[in-house]
C-alpha cells in the first residue's frame, strides 16, 4: 500500500437471520453460525496485518453487530464505531462521502453494509460509475481499495477482494 494513502475496507455483513423471520428487516440479528465464522474472517483480516482507525456501519442490527465484532478483536472503542446511514440499503455514495470527510486523517476506514450496494459502492469507488464493475460479495467478504484521499476523488485501485471463505483459511493458517 502506497504510503499516505487511505485504504477504504468494504465489509458485507455476516451470516444473519432469514428475511421471513417475524422480524422486521432492520432488526435481523447475525446468527450463531454467522458470529462464529465472522470471528474466524476477522482472524484472518488480523493476519493480513490489515489496519484500522474506525468503522462506518450500517445502522441496521445485523450490520451493528457484524461492526462491533471486528471492533471487540481491534481493540477498537465504542466511539469508533459510527452508525452511518448512506451505508443502510439504498444509501446514497455522496453521502457516504460526506461521512469520510470527517475521516480524512484516517489511515484506514472499514465500511459495514449491505449487498448490492457495497458492490455498487466498489464500482464507484474503481471507475467512478455504479453498475459497470459491481463486485460480488459474499456475506463477510472483504475489499480492500486504495484511494488517494478521504473522501476519495478519482479513482481506487483494488488491493483484493477475498471471500470468507479465504479470509478464514488465512486467519487458520496463521
Amino acid at each position: 500500500m502506497p504510503p499516505g494513502a487511505p485504504l477504504l475496507l468494504l465489509l458485507r455483513h455476516a451470516i444473519a437471520e432469514d428475511p421471513i423471520s417475524d422480524r422486521p428487516d432492520e432488526e435481523r440479528r447475525l446468527t450463531g453460525e454467522g458470529k462464529r465464522k465472522l470471528r474466524e474472517v476477522v482472524a484472518g483480516m488480523r493476519a493480513l496485518e490489515l489496519p484500522l482507525n474506525v468503522i462506518l456501519t450500517s445502522p441496521l442490527h445485523r450490520t451493528r453487530e457484524t461492526a462491533a465484532i471486528v471492533a471487540g478483536a481491534y481493540g477498537l472503542e465504542d466511539d469508533r464505531v459510527i452508525d452511518t446511514p448512506a451505508l443502510a440499503p439504498g444509501g446514497a455514495a455522496a453521502e457516504l462521502f460526506g461521512a469520510l470527510a470527517e475521516h480524512v486523517r484516517s489511515e484506514s476506514v472499514l465500511l459495514v453494509g449491505h449487498q448490492p450496494d457495497l458492490g455498487e459502492l466498489a464500482s464507484i469507488l474503481l471507475v467512478g460509475t455504479p453498475g459497470l464493475v459491481p463486485l460480488p460479495f459474499k456475506k463477510a467478504g472483504l475489499a480492500a481499495i486504495i484511494v488517494g484521499s478521504l473522501p476519495p476523488r478519482s479513482a481506487g485501485t483494488l488491493e483484493f477482494f477475498l471471500t470468507p471463505g479465504q479470509l478464514r483459511r488465512i486467519g487458520r493458517a496463521s
